[in-house]
């Protein structure tokens, strides 16, 4: 490919090698650019019948035998056997003879600069070489290909560069492959014979884009050529070997192995100079942009020598400057060496780059490659590397540094704390290695060696995968005098008492929740720790003040982020988010999720990412829109397998589950319950969420007595609250309902009322979800009043879900008191709310078999009024709305709200609506 202008070359010099004047040519290409092709490609078309085609391969192993290349060119049997004997006997005999000392000979042989001082012997072997060449293009052409001139053994140089200038005048041609970029055996007369007057050079270049372009659609077809070119040509960087490997290994299934372009490149290198190889393999352990003087000291090699390997591989297309063309082929090139290599070269390269100061991360790189700890300023480099790592959000690396620090020297206060900010990035990044942590970080703390600040992320660590009784035993050594504390540190434990009574509230010791504090101690200055600042919310959440818990949540949100220095960071920022759920802040949580996952992408923490994911699905499931909670819980269970969550699994497992259930999908609620999950899980906050997921999927099976025992359960769980709200979950409303389930409307009333008791004014979802419950509990002519009211209340807080789901009872309630209109309207108004929610079995119960926001099916059909089509197309776009909703039973007071009009305007709109459609009632605009 992109050759024919070489081979025309070759044509024509074979053409002129008929007048009987012999003829050189060179092809010179880098590495792997395609020479021997070439050469291979011209000597196979040349006509036998016009010419003897004597061709010799130079290879490095091949480099010590004497002779070797120039005996080549008479092994071949178009040499006849007489001709073939007497050549190999000479070269047999050629060695010893090379060695014997004597007089020049004279005669023709003796001028030129290659044979003065030459013994007489080997003029003699000479004479001979040549004599039986010049015999061999009597009758036709001679022409002789050597590949790989850099390569070949010195004797044979030596007297190539005597040969060649004697068939001057013989119908000769010579073409030979070289890389002036790789040393010769002999550069001196490696150049006196490239000085032949007679000589051609002929320059093969690298593939252009283009021509790898072509070469695919050759083999591959233009659609998949096109597709894969740019690809190739980058890689390959238009050097031909590259280029082929690449293409078998493509052609084999193996084009997106990562390891394809690495092998590719190896078998590339493994045709040149041992020093391109010790070059790359440097540059692999140091990185792209390694200077050529830092390569060279890493190598061993002096700088000009680096350079001139820089260069021929940048010649060849296998580097771009001091960068690999595929983020593979570093790895490749190091996995190639032996494990002992490898270790060396990298134990040198963390010297090396220490020893110039260069920057932490460099330094720790090379260390963490091989597992090395033996300088003695490894555990501080790596200290300050994970720093770093920290602060560029990157922490894995920063685990990385940390795993192999905690295997230097150090005191046991040091490697405690080590392990301490490793325990911290394990959760962060994968809670179940974080679990084979705990043991030894609690030995620690018995043992002294943890501070307060280490000693509060572990009790967090231990509550979330539900290590209850170490976290109290912990507790109570700190509280007893083991641990040194002064009056903040005595205030921390405080907090994550009142911490733990919030989230473990059924546990006998995190039930019994401490007096408040007059005032948390805080240094002049100091910002309010995050345990703290969880402690007061969780405060506010156990006394219920809806007002106070949603204010506070907000401006904690303002300055609580996830971070890597303090796992208590998140936790704030996570029952911020929770409390504002628990208040119906559906749009405000739903904000601060949206900003807490873009930091948590930012930091690259995927258990945050999970967690906050999991409240938006939360977030999204109270504000009716099932399909969305049941994408965004299902995204944060992949995030994060089930093992890895917890304790917390109870809250996106529920949401999932009580998703499932509204949309009618019961199958899988039930297989989603049917999983394991901690038996600590049930004793915490987020086992509330589970546990009324659970009672609403009974309910919706016919298990009421089952669900009403898992409804009660949650009120046990938080018995010791002074809630004055309804708490993370509305268990009474829910339990009035398996009441009801059980024909107990007695019992479901006073739940009902007892639960409105306590909710304040603004706990808008909460009351409408009471009355609803009451009025099923109530008599047929008073329970569409409640409704009503219910209708009025939830609409406040944006649940379509309880909102389509209190209308469909009003209008079964309307019609039980014989109001068919009202019943039809409130149905109307249900439907395409229950549908946008995603609650499937709600849609199909507020009007069976409907596709389209229709009236009921037992509406009798009746003939549309006259004029009614051409009417329908003579209305605008706002009276098409106002109309649509009028149809759906909304009040014009309503219209007005939606529409954001006046309620003139609407009766101006309703009054054009009627007179182009030719009706005189609201219920006919259906």
């Amino acid at each position: 490919m992109e050759r024919d202008e070489a081979l025309a070359t070759l044509d024509l010099l074979f053409d002129k090698s008929a007048s009987g004047r012999g003829r050189i040519a060179l092809v010179h290409a880098p590495l792997g650019g395609g020479k021997s092709k070439l050469l291979h490609d011209f000597l196979e078309t040349v006509d036998p019948d016009q010419a003897l085609v004597l061709s010799a391969t130079a290879s490095r192993p091949e480099r010590a035998l004497p002779f070797g290349v120039l005996s080549q060119l008479f092994q071949t049997s178009q040499v006849p056997q007489r001709v073939r004997d007497d050549m190999d006997a000479l070269f047999t005999a050629m060695p010893a003879r090379e060695e014997t000392t004597g007089p020049v000979a004279s005669g023709p042989f003796t001028a030129g600069p290659f044979t003065a001082g030459l013994p007489a012997a080997t003029m003699a072997d000479l004479r001979k070489i040549v004599l039986a060449l010049v015999d061999l293009a009597e009758n036709r052409r001679l022409v002789i290909g050597i590949d790989n001139l850099h390569e070949v053994d010195a004797p044979s140089l030596r007297y190539l560069a005597s040969i060649l200038p004697r068939l001057r005048n013989v119908s000769s041609l010579v073409v030979m492959t070289d890389d002036t970029g790789r040393r010769a055996t002999d550069d001196r007369l490696r150049v006196d014979l490239l000085r032949q007057p007679n000589l051609h050079r002929i320059d093969l270049g690298l593939l252009t884009r283009a021509g790898v372009g072509r070469l695919l659609t050759r083999h591959l077809g233009a659609t998949e050529a096109a597709r894969l070119a740019p690809g190739f040509a980058d890689a390959s960087g238009g050097n031909p070997l590259v280029l082929q490997n690449l293409l078998s290994d493509h052609r084999a299934g193996l084009g997106d192995d990562p390891r394809a372009y690495g092998r590719a490149l190896l078998n590339c290198l493994f045709h040149g100079e041992p020093d391109l190889l010790v070059v790359l393999r440097a540059l692999a352990v140091l990185g792209d942009g390694a200077p050529p003087r830092r390569l060279a000291l890493l190598t061993g090699l002096d700088v000009p020598a680096t350079e001139g390997a820089l260069h021929a591989l940048n010649s060849a297309g296998l580097l771009n400057a001091t960068a690999f063309r595929h983020p593979s082929a570093a790895a490749e090139v190091l996995d190639d060496m032996p494990a002992a290599d490898h270790a060396a070269l990298r134990r040198r390269a963390a010297e090396l780059l220490h020893a110039e100061s260069a920057p932490a991360v460099a330094v720790a790189e090379q260390l963490v490659a091989v597992a090395h700890t033996g300088p003695s300023w490894a555990g501080d480099v790596l200290l300050e590397a994970a720093r770093d790592s920290l602060a560029a959000h990157q922490p894995r690396r920063a685990a990385d540094y940390l795993e192999l620090a905690e295997r230097t020297r150090g005191d046991d206060s040091s490697r405690a704390a080590v392990r301490a900010r490793l325990g911290r990035l394990k959760w962060q990044l994968r809670p179940p290695t974080a679990v084979h942590s705990l043991a030894p970080l609690v030995e620690d703390v018995s043992a002294g060696h943890t501070d307060t600040h280490d000693l509060l992320d572990l009790l967090w660590t231990l509550s979330w995968h539900g290590e209850l009784d170490t976290v109290q035993g912990l507790l109570q050594q700190a509280e007893a005098g083991r641990h040194r504390l002064d009056p903040v540190d005595s205030a921390a434990l405080h907090s994550v008492r009142t911490w733990l009574t919030c989230v473990y509230p059924a546990h006998p010791g995190g039930g019994a929740r401490p007096p408040a504090p007059a005032a948390p101690h805080q240094a002049p200055g100091r910002q309010i720790d995050p345990w703290s600042t969880a402690a007061a919310l969780a405060e506010d959440l156990i006394r219920g003040d809806a007002t106070r818990l949603a204010a506070r949540a907000d401006a904690v949100l303002h300055t609580a982020r996830p971070d890597h220095h303090s796992l208590w960071s998140g936790e704030a920022a996570l029952l911020a988010l929770l409390c504002l759920v628990y208040t119906d802040s559906f749009e405000t949580a739903t904000g601060w999720c949206d900003h807490l996952l873009a930091e948590a992408s930012t930091r690259n923490t995927p258990t945050w990412s999970a967690v906050f994911t999991s409240v938006r699905a939360e977030t999204a499931l109270r504000a009716g829109d099932l399909n969305a909670a049941s994408a965004s819980a299902r995204e944060a269970l992949d995030l994060l397998p089930a093992d890895a969550w917890g304790v917390a699994l109870g809250l996106p497992l529920g949401t999932l589950v009580l998703a499932d259930v509204r949309r009618g999908k019961l199958d899988r609620a039930a297989a989603l319950l049917a999983e394991p999950f901690p038996e600590a899980m049930l004793q915490s906050r987020y086992g509330l969420h589970y546990l009324y997921a659970r009672g609403h999927y009974r309910l919706a099976t016919g298990q009421a007595r089952a669900a009403l025992a898992d409804f009660l359960q949650c009120g046990k769980l938080t018995r010791r609250w002074a809630v004055r709200g309804t708490g993370p979950v509305p268990w009474r409303t829910s339990a009035a309902e398996a009441w009801l389930m059980l024909g107990k409307q007695d019992q479901a009333g006073l739940l009902a009322r007892d639960e409105l008791s306590r909710l304040s004014p603004d706990s808008h979802r909460a009351r409408g979800l009471a009355l609803r419950v009451l009025a099923a509990a109530a008599g047929t002519a008073e329970r569409p009043r409640l409704l009503e009211q219910a209708v009025d209340v939830i609409k406040e807080c944006d649940d379509k879900f309880e909102l389509a789901r209190t209308l469909s009872d009003l209008s079964r309630a309307h019609k039980a008191a014989g109001d068919h209109g009202s019943a039809r309207r409130a149905a109307r108004r249900a439907w395409p709310i229950a549908r946008a929610s995603g609650a499937e079995t709600l849609c199909r119960e507020v009007a069976p078999g409907a596709s389209a926001p229709a009236e009921p099916a037992e509406r009798p059909a009746r003939k549309a009024p006259k004029g009614g089509a051409l009417g329908t197309a003579a209305l605008t776009t706002r009276e098409r709305h106002v109309a649509t909703l009028a149809g759906r039973g909304y009040t014009n007071q309503e219209i007005a709200a939606q529409l954001l009009i006046t309620h003139s305007t609407v009766e101006q709109h309703l009054t054009r609506v009627f007179r182009k459609l030719n009706v005189k009632r609201r219920q006919d605009l259906p």
